[in-house]
Formats: structure tokens, C-alpha cells, sequence
């Protein structure tokens, strides 16, 4: 028999999710090739506690050569472009490599340059270095005001900014330094988050603990002279900190590729995931041009391509579809949180928060270095 050869493009966690479990579904005669010059693999939700003391971050990071199981390949490197018609991938090493199946998991890149104004000594917490240094910018605050928010969407994690508040909240008030703040998160969206009810229960927090919510407050550019941000409707609000949620694209080498127009994210079937007419083409996380970057739906997207590619190779043509199940853990108020579980036909349903499901995010990083990226759960 031919040996059949899966390529994945990235290696984070959609792409080593799918590499994984696809190893466990197939035997050797499955050559299976990881691309990504990523040297660690990180637990980006834990960037709304590390700030706060709230967990150590040498917990939240591992090597990449060791959470991918035994029997796959790497290769690190970056793909270039795509050749869809002849089954091949460019790499920036100068070399190409060929494929049976493609499985494109490239993620997001961060793009601060989008906004006018951006400079250094403004905080975000979606990678580890800017993470600590958010940790090192809050231990020397003394009050004033803190403007928190995304400067546009999408952006991975919607229930992130909401975490980051609360816990801001939470660590000014142990300092003693609450009264002394002000606290806003702006949203470029209509609401906190995409589901009425969530977002009711969400608000009802910050109006408890007196932190403000301005949403539609997007398209910004900022003064860092005057430490002004300014939406394009020309809203302006002062600030002493500002975490501003850099803007978010897909790879350039997806838009060169053909595969995407100018966003860099890629357009799938949902309920296949599968590109246009080709039946061996792939696209999971946060490379799809979903409107919601969520690192759980990731995990589900990666867990249902691999097993419908093991089943092709083993001659099971499986028609099951992608529901768009998932769920996670979120932080709310006073070291609670609430835990939402969705799919495509369903919404977040929402009682109560509680302490029980703060230890569920707080062991989060646990579970998904032993088990889910590993392909076990």
C-alpha cells in the first residue's frame, strides 16, 4: 500500500491537536508532517490570571517537540504558498513538500501597526512576553484610569477582555488602590459578548463593581502624548493605562496562496471544514474566517478533521458533520466563573456562576498538556 502523506500547516494548538489524535486513529502507514517554527506551545487563556498572581506562568508553556506524540514528523519552517492543483506547499527553507491531505492550522497573527498610534507603552495579553509585561506595568500602577478593550474584531477568546476586567478589579481592590481607579472596557461589538443572556449576567458584574462598559467603540487610533483613544464615531476617552487588544489577521501567504481575499482567514464549508471543491483540504482554528476565535472550538474543529481524514484512508467515507460544539470556563466575579457549552443550533445557556468552575479555568492548563493536546480528550 502507498503510503499516504497528512501535512499540517502550524503548530500550535489546532494543528498539534489534529497531528495528535490523527496519529492515535492511524497505523504507520500514515506519514504525518507538522510545519511551524514554533519553539514552545502556550496556554493563551491563562493571560488573564498570570497578570494577577493568579498562577505561575513557567506552568503555562511546554517545548513543542514534546507535546507532539511519537510517530509525526516536524518540519520547522513556514509555508510560503500553496499549490492546491498539484498537491504541494513552499516552505521558506526553499523547499517544497508534497501532500495527499492539507490541513491548514496557521492560526492568527497580531497586527498593532492596523492602529494609528500604537506604541510600546501600551499593554495587551495575548502572548507570554506581553503578558508579564502587563504583570510588570499592574505592580507599579497607583491608581488613575484603566482603559481595557479590543481595537477590533475579530479577535481570539471574546469572553477574555470581560476576565481581564474583573480580575483587574479584583487585585486593585486587594491593594487597596479600587477607590482610586476607574475602570473601563470598551467593545467594538454591540454588546460584551454575541449572546444576550450571557452578556446580561457579564454587565450585572461590572455595574456591582462599578466598572463602566461602552460598546460600539471601535475603529480606534490613539495619542500617546495625551493618552487619548478615539473611536471613529469621535468618542474620546483619557487614560493612565491602556490594554488594547491589538488587531487581528490571518497569514499573508493564504491571501498570496489564493485562499483568502485580503483578511488572511480562510472560508470553509462549516459543517465540513473542508475548502471549496477540494475533498482533502482542511482549514481548523482560528485560520477560518469565523467570526469567533475560540481556542476550544479549535480543539473541536482539529478533533472531527482528524477523524474523518483516519476514516477516508481507511476507506470509511464518514458523512458526519461539524455541529460547532464547544466549551470553556470563563472568570467572572470574587474567584467565581461560568461554564458555556454551545454548538451551531444551540446558544450558551447561563444560570449562575460558581467557585467550583474558577477551579475548572484555574486547571485548565493542566488538562490541556496532558490531555487535549495530546488527542486524548
Amino acid at each position: 500500500m502507498v503510503q499516504k502523506r497528512v501535512l499540517i500547516l502550524g503548530d500550535a494548538n489546532a494543528g498539534i491537536i489534529t497531528a495528535n489524535k490523527l496519529r492515535m486513529h492511524t497505523d504507520n502507514d500514515v506519514d504525518i508532517t507538522v510545519v511551524g517554527k514554533s519553539e514552545y506551545t502556550y496556554f493563551k487563556p491563562d493571560g488573564v490570571l498570570i497578570p494577577f498572581n493568579e498562577i505561575n506562568y513557567k506552568e503555562t508553556f511546554k517545548k513543542t517537540d514534546f507535546v507532539l506524540n511519537y510517530g509525526i514528523n516536524r518540519i520547522k519552517a513556514l509555508a510560503t504558498k500553496i499549490n492546491l492543483n498539484d498537491h504541494y506547499v513552499d516552505l521558506d527553507n526553499g523547499k517544497s513538500i508534497s501532500y495527499d491531505y492539507l490541513v491548514i492550522a496557521t492560526g492568527d497573527r497580531l497586527v498593532p501597526e492596523d492602529v494609528p498610534g500604537y506604541n510600546d507603552g501600551i499593554y495587551h495579553f495575548y502572548d507570554l512576553n506581553n503578558v508579564l509585561k502587563l504583570k510588570e506595568g499592574l505592580e507599579s500602577f497607583n491608581g488613575g484610569k484603566i482603559v481595557v478593550g479590543p481595537a477590533s474584531v475579530p479577535f481570539q477568546c471574546p469572553v477574555a477582555p470581560s476576565e481581564f476586567v474583573f480580575g483587574i478589579d479584583k487585585i486593585l481592590k486587594s491593594r487597596g488602590l479600587r477607590d482610586k481607579s476607574d475602570i473601563t472596557l470598551i467593545m467594538p461589538m454591540d454588546d460584551v459578548l454575541p449572546f444576550k443572556n450571557v452578556s446580561d449576567v457579564v454587565r450585572s458584574g461590572f455595574e456591582e463593581n462599578k466598572i463602566n462598559f461602552i460598546p460600539k467603540f471601535k475603529n480606534v487610533t490613539v495619542d500617546g502624548k495625551s493618552k487619548t483613544i478615539t473611536s471613529e464615531s469621535g468618542e474620546k476617552l483619557n487614560y493612565d493605562m491602556l490594554v488594547l487588544i491589538p488587531p487581528h489577521k490571518g497569514q499573508e501567504f493564504l491571501i498570496k496562496s489564493g485562499l483568502s481575499e485580503n483578511t488572511g482567514y480562510v472560508t470553509v464549508d462549516k459543517t465540513k471544514l473542508n475548502y471549496g471543491d477540494y475533498d482533502n483540504v482542511y482549514v481548523v482554528g482560528d485560520a477560518v474566517d469565523f467570526p469567533m476565535k475560540v481556542g476550544a472550538m479549535g480543539h473541536s474543529m482539529a478533533a472531527y478533521v482528524a477523524s474523518k481524514i483516519a476514516s477516508q484512508i481507511n476507506g470509511n467515507y464518514s458523512e458526519t458533520s461539524f455541529d460547532g460544539f464547544m466549551g470553556c470556563s470563563t472568570v467572572f466575579t470574587d474567584h467565581t466563573a461560568f461554564t458555556l457549552s454551545f454548538d451551531y443550533s444551540s446558544k450558551p445557556f447561563l444560570n449562575f456562576a460558581s467557585h467550583s468552575d474558577y477551579f475548572l479555568k484555574y486547571i485548565s492548563a493542566d488538562t490541556y498538556f496532558s490531555s487535549i493536546l495530546r488527542g486524548i480528550l
